[in-house]
């Protein structure tokens, strides 16, 4: 089932990124690293959920396309990376039977999130670009749940 996330402070000037654990500049560790695994992954400021997405491709890859989009072929990056303040990043994976879960798993919860957010804080997460909603079960919503909690928790 859900892993524990992995989290991180992002420090957000001149629309670029400083990523840090415990106020120490780091680097991605492993599973955020590993392409081909599933990872949702949370971007919220203090008591807010700015943003949930989910990639398969290594997350210093997914965060650098999302920072340098420039509307070429549609797609503008990230909503939340003009803001010049500080982040929360989480990144969760799930496994199933000791397997890493699939992208449509991690989607579904993705969506799961999204829509908890909406009913607890009465708005969809700040800086959503789009959501993908599949029909889910309830380990879904609870980990849904899980993940929005600690996504709203205020920064450490």
């Amino acid at each position: 089932m859900l892993e524990n996330p992995l989290d991180y402070e992002l420090s957000l000037s001149d629309g670029w990124y400083r990523l840090s654990r415990n106020s120490v500049d780091c680097r991605f560790s492993a599973p955020a690293t590993i392409r081909g695994v599933a990872k949702l992954y949370t971007i919220s400021c203090d008591d807010s959920l700015l943003y949930v997405g989910v990639a398969k491709q290594p997350m210093a890859a997914r965060l650098s396309y999302g920072f340098k989009a420039n509307g070429i072929g549609g797609y503008h990056g990230y909503k939340w990376k003009f803001l010049e303040t500080n982040l929360k990043l989480s990144i969760w994976t799930a496994k199933l039977n000791g397997v890493y879960a699939s992208l449509y798993v991690m989607e579904t919860i993705e969506a799961e999130v999204a829509f908890t957010c909406r009913q607890l804080s009465g708005k969809w997460p700040t800086h959503q670009h789009e959501i993908h909603f599949s029909p889910s079960e309830q380990w879904h919503r609870k980990a849904a749940a899980r993940i929005y909690n600690h996504a709203v928790d205020k920064m450490r």
